[in-house]
């Protein structure tokens, strides 16, 4: 649950910073780098816990 809360934080600060649209491919390489960035910030937080 902690990472849909971190990825939803990060997509409506990105919806809340534009307010030109994005194409179809743009939203969905920012939605996967914000997954990936998501991940890898929970196992870096695991990791040295």
């Amino acid at each position: 649950m902690r990472i849909e809360n971190e990825m939803l934080s990060r997509f409506n600060q990105m919806e809340n910073q534009s307010s030109f649209e994005m194409s179809l491919a743009q939203e969905l390489d920012f939605f996967f780098d914000n997954v990936m960035d998501t991940v890898v910030d929970y196992f870096k937080e695991e990791v040295t816990v």
